[in-house]
């Protein structure tokens, strides 16, 4: 009888391994058609939905979470806790070396994301650019015209010439070229930056910066509402805003160009399937649409070539004298100094 019982409670364990098995199969199974990818949110998060996300989902399956803005702090946080619930991140291209340096990130596979057509400025080990945005000079067609406005960093610290009160981004990487630039330093002198002489010029115009903002959504409101006559701001906000027929227009010249890049945090439960979207999203195809919705670059040098002409010019890809006047921030040098620069920008700011 004992020898029955013993039997009886070995075939029950096996029996409940074997179902403890399929049911981690399954969750695992339904864990592989999900994805949590993050962005900026407001219009480049539509955009990326109806050029992007929505046709990934149905090409392979899957069901996408977008969770926004991203946040380089939440990010850390759950890599150190070992509770990562993010799978993909789109992230300020200098960040992607940043990230991989202090072990935040995982290394790309490069065997299944395609490369060889995006721009070497925002490839590396950890992240590979996605699209690239304009800071530029944004103004307020009832304060200023298309013919008299400030088309340089210059005339945008000058506001005598062009008066009214202006509105920067709270970060330092392009606000310190836009400094320099004002300052007379060359395109092409510009790096590495003479940091002491950024802040000595962002003295000047600290007084008539009523608003420094943080998310991307804040200069067209600002421009539109008439809180301020100039603005630095993403081209992409600024042109949006735009064609829905608020009162602000776009300058190129001067514009620093930066990027943005996917990136997938180190422990990510859906590695594999992440590696799969961001090879998608490296596609001249899916960068050219995302680039149809809204006014940001690919960095997929193929992409162009499926853009109108009229497309070209509202990214600042034409071949106006103007758009190659842009100037392409170094994410390197800043993936070097960034922290103990924008310790400094910080302190600046209350001071």
């Amino acid at each position: 009888m004992k020898k029955k019982i013993l039997c009886l409670i070995g075939i029950m364990l096996v029996l409940l391994n074997f179902s403890g098995c399929g049911s981690s199969s399954k969750n695992q199974a339904d864990g592989d058609k999900s994805l949590v990818v993050v962005d900026w949110g407001g219009a480049y998060s539509d955009a990326r939905n109806k050029a992007n996300y929505q046709s990934f989902e149905k090409k392979y399956g899957v069901k996408i979470t977008v969770v926004n803005p991203t946040d380089y702090g939440k990010l850390k946080a759950m890599v150190q806790s070992g509770n990562v619930e993010w799978d993909v991140v789109n992230v300020d291209s200098d960040f992607s070396v940043r990230g991989g340096k202090q072990g935040l990130l995982e290394k790309l596979d490069y065997n299944v994301i395609k490369k060889d057509d995006i721009d070497k400025s925002f490839v590396n080990d950890y992240g590979i650019g996605s699209d690239t945005f304009n800071v530029a000079l944004a103004y307020n067609t009832n304060s200023f015209s298309k013919a008299n406005h400030p088309q340089t960093w210059a005339e945008f610290w000058d506001t005598k010439k062009f008066p009214g009160d202006r509105s920067m981004w709270k970060y330092p990487l392009a606000t310190l070229e836009s400094a320099l630039l004002a300052d007379g330093v060359k395109p092409e002198n510009l790096y590495p930056l003479d940091v002491d002489r950024a802040f000595k010029s962002l003295d000047k115009i600290k007084s008539n910066v009523k608003i420094w903002w943080a998310t991307g959504a804040q200069p067209p409101q600002a421009l539109a509402s008439g809180d301020v006559t100039a603005a630095a701001a993403w081209n992409g906000r600024i042109t949006t805003a735009k064609s829905q027929g608020s009162p602000e227009d776009v300058e190129y010249n001067e514009s620093l160009v930066c990027g943005d890049s996917w990136v997938v945090p180190k422990g990510a439960k859906h590695k594999d399937l992440a590696m799969k979207f961001i090879a998608y999203m490296s596609t001249p195809e899916q960068q050219a649409e995302f680039s149809k919705l809204i006014d940001y670059a690919p960095t997929n040098s193929k992409a162009l070539s499926l853009l109108s002409e009229d497309r070209k010019k509202s990214i600042g890809k034409s071949d106006s004298d103007k758009s190659k006047k842009q100037i392409v921030v170094d994410i390197n040098w800043w993936a070097d100094n960034y922290n103990s620069v924008d310790e400094r920008f910080q302190k600046w700011l209350i001071n």
